[in-house]
């Protein structure tokens, strides 16, 4: 997933269209100019849902990328594998001669595993809906906690807060808001490190033969 940067992801190029991962601007000229605590923490609020938000669609856009990918890989594997077994016995059967094709296909066929191995295919379609399930509870979790506490103590008519109420509702938005960071940073240190080994895998299958083979 190459740009990957640590932050939420910014998906408003469209359905479909990747972004590197990257957090909203904060608003803090709509803080500044909001008209006490009430609004101040609306549009915290709002902030926050859309970081969350914004996270999710990234992750659930991947999935869909991979999954189609994982699912095609594994469908040609199936059919080469089967087509590189059949071809050999087909030729037994009629009595002909052995066909080397059939190697040839179980070849592709492993080729095709090791493809969705080495670029991480199924593994990441699999990060993807954990990230995505995850980051949706912690925002449905926050957003019943909200509304908990709204209804045991409603703000005032003049947008005033009490001081513990305002504690509260800050505490909870700085818990969304450092759930997402902790779950977006958690999923690309995975990819980081499956990047890695995969680079490596390749670098040791790549490198010279050992001295003195074929010797």
């Amino acid at each position: 997933m190459p740009g990957r940067e640590t932050g939420t992801p910014d998906v408003r190029g469209g359905r479909g269209r990747r972004r590197d991962l990257r957090g909203r601007p904060f608003p803090g000229a709509a803080l500044e100019d909001a008209g006490g605590q009430a609004e101040i923490l609306r549009e915290l609020r709002a902030w926050a849902e859309q970081e969350a938000e914004d996270a999710v669609e990234w992750y659930l856009n991947d999935k869909r990328l991979k999954r189609r990918g994982s699912r095609a890989i594994s469908a040609l594997t199936i059919l080469l594998a089967v087509a590189g077994t059949l071809i050999p016995l087909a030729s037994v059967i009629s009595g002909g001669p052995p066909q080397g094709w059939g190697y040839v296909l179980l070849a592709l066929a492993a080729g095709c595993k090791a493809f969705d191995h080495f670029f991480g295919l199924s593994s990441g379609w699999m990060r993807d809906i954990t990230a995505a399930q995850t980051l949706r509870a912690e925002l449905n979790d926050f957003r019943m906690a909200w509304a908990a506490d709204q209804l045991r103590a409603p703000g005032p008519a003049s947008g005033t807060l009490d001081p513990a109420a305002l504690e509260r509702r800050l505490a909870l938005l700085t818990s969304l808001v450092e759930a997402v960071r902790r779950q977006v940073e958690s999923e690309t240190a995975e990819w980081l490190t499956e990047f890695r080994a995969t680079a490596q895998q390749l670098q040791d299958h790549a490198g010279p033969p050992p001295s003195g083979a074929g010797a």
